[in-house]
């Protein structure tokens, strides 16, 4: 089974939600934790583990000039501005080039593209589970893409290991990466927080999970922190809420001492704890539904 934890925003505490729901799932089930906010991991420094491989990936291209010509030539063919005069010749702004090709339709004697590294695949081999995590290069694109390589590469490791759950740690928003992190999973946790942003961008996240028609769950974090938006959400999001998380000073501590929250103490991981043991029992409903002739 493939879950997806998103938030729709960042800081809400979907990456403390998700390293929680992997610690207490890893119990009981044989998982996989795959860190898709490539422009942010985290999951890594929560969970040490031994790194057991890495791979660069190539998700960018980026137009190289391979036979010198006049500007003139092709000037104006580029809609990024990436073609630029030097000494009456044609070369590529590399901070401008977009990689669409369109110099190689027009001058196919005098560029080509390239495959550029965008970002990092590492595998991490931990106590009880794996992580795959992915990191996007400073100033790079497409990370959306690297996402989807590891996404792939997380498949593979559930077919060959026999993983019984996959927990993806998404990135914030709606964007590329989002989709790559939501596309092919069988459950969407949506991690919210009392405050207008977090409400609004939620409610888009949870659009591309029904687009994709994949059943899902809220969880409210930080409550108490505005009783007026908390209501907002249980009005809105009301029948798909499986859990709410008081808001706790603690957390960070934890965080920082590489202590997954649910490990905690007090009415913060004793909500989690609830939460986890409502996950428990989608998993089981999904199992019983696949066993199902």
């Amino acid at each position: 089974m493939k879950i997806v934890v998103l938030s729709g925003k960042g800081g809400t505490g979907k990456t403390s939600v998700a390293a929680s729901f992997a610690a207490s799932l890893s119990e009981n089930h044989k998982i996989l934790l795959v860190d898709a906010d490539v422009d942010c991991p985290n999951e890594h420094l929560i969970f040490e583990g031994k790194e057991k491989g890495k791979k660069d990936v190539y998700a960018s291209k980026l137009a190289i000039v391979k036979k010198e010509i006049p500007y003139e030539k092709c000037e104006g063919i580029c809609q990024f501005d990436a073609i630029k005069p030097v000494n009456g010749k044609a070369v590529v702004d590399v901070r401008a080039c977009e990689g669409c090709g369109a110099c190689t339709i027009a001058c196919p004697d005098a560029f080509e593209l390239k495959d550029i590294k965008s970002g990092e695949m590492i595998i991490y081999q931990g106590k009880k589970f794996n992580l795959v995590s992915g990191k996007l290069l400073p100033g790079e694109k497409n990370s959306g893409k690297v996402v989807h390589e590891i996404r792939k590469k997380a498949d593979e490791i559930e077919e060959e290991e026999s993983i019984d759950v996959v927990l993806i740690d998404s990135a914030a928003g709606i964007g590329c990466p989002v989709i790559a992190s939501v596309m092919g999973c069988n459950y969407a946790i949506a991690v919210v927080e009392p405050t207008p942003a977090s409400i609004s961008s939620v409610k888009r996240a949870l659009e591309v999970v029904k687009h994709f028609a994949i059943p899902y769950a809220v969880v409210i974090n930080k409550v108490g922190i505005s009783e007026e938006n908390e209501d907002i959400i249980r009005k809105e999001l009301g029948e798909n809420i499986i859990g709410e998380i008081p808001y706790d000073k603690e957390l960070p501590k934890l965080l920082a001492s590489k202590i997954p929250p649910i490990k905690g103490k007090g009415k913060s991981a004793d909500a989690l704890r609830k939460i986890s043991g409502n996950i428990e029992k989608i998993i089981s409903e999904f199992r019983n539904s696949c066993a199902q002739p």
